[in-house]
């Protein structure tokens, strides 16, 4: 179906690109914070087991997974608050314009210590979104990171105790500078993996404790196909109606046509 954005712009809604990661019990899939691989087994009891393949009439399951270790996932300030806030709280609106850059990380050669880590700074980023032709586009209030190099390697990582590519302060401030409200990765964290837990990236985003944007999200570990070239795109950010700090997400682009 052909959606109208405006006078000029349209998208295909049956053209939609998946950028998130299926959630799957494969022991090969993504993983990340030391966590199992997702478990789906039928519920069972002393009077039946509830899968058809064992003779039951349905499929009737248990999924167990962690929501920041398990794929794809869109969270909110409740993330690092004290207080109970929720991603179906916080999450209101579902549709945005996004811009897509590809980046490669670097060295951070600016500190003592650290200074072998895989950084995205501010400068990156500056450069990348350089490249994207959006005067004809609204301000974009999302972003989504894809770092390169770029495989399906990505969809089976383990990224515990790996020191992943992580994004620095100056970024993120950079990144609230003009205006990005929904800010997506290819990485299990923004943050280092070890870092005292300061998580200085998230804090910063989210200008939490000072006063806390509770509107914003961050989500993590989206895998980009090399075919999606860097652009802008109508962005849709799905989630479940869970009441606690993160969902997992189903992550759609839409490629924005002119007339």
């Amino acid at each position: 179906m052909k959606l109208a954005l405006n006078n000029i712009q349209y998208i295909l809604t049956e053209n939609g690109l998946d950028i998130s990661i299926p959630l799957s019990d494969d022991p090969t899939s993504v993983l990340a914070w030391y966590c199992d691989p997702i478990t789906i087994q039928p519920v069972i009891t002393e009077n039946f087991i509830v899968d058809v393949k064992q003779g039951g009439s349905v499929n009737f399951r248990n999924v167990k997974l962690n929501l920041h270790g398990n794929g794809t996932h869109t969270e909110c300030v409740g993330h690092i608050s004290k207080e109970d806030y929720t991603i179906n709280q916080c999450l209101k609106e579902f549709h945005f314009t996004a811009q897509l850059i590809s980046i490669k990380p670097k060295k951070n050669l600016n500190l003592e210590y650290h200074s072998e880590d895989l950084i995205i700074d501010k400068k990156l980023i500056e450069d990348a979104l350089k490249t994207i032709d959006s005067k004809n586009f609204p301000q974009p209030k999302a972003i989504v990171i894809r770092t390169l190099e770029n495989n399906k390697n990505k969809k089976h990582i383990n990224y515990s105790n790996t020191n992943p590519t992580y994004l620095t302060k100056d970024a993120i401030e950079y990144l609230n500078e003009i205006g990005i409200e929904h800010l997506l990765v290819d990485l299990p964290s923004i943050d280092r993996e070890e870092d005292g837990g300061s998580l200085i990236a998230h804090h910063t985003f989210w200008n939490y404790p000072q006063k806390p944007l509770l509107h914003k999200t961050i989500t993590e570990l989206v895998y980009v196909t090399n075919e999606i070239i860097d652009g802008t795109y109508l962005l849709n950010i799905q989630i479940t109606s869970l009441e606690t700090d993160a969902s997992p997400s189903k992550i759609v682009l839409y490629q924005i046509h002119q007339d």
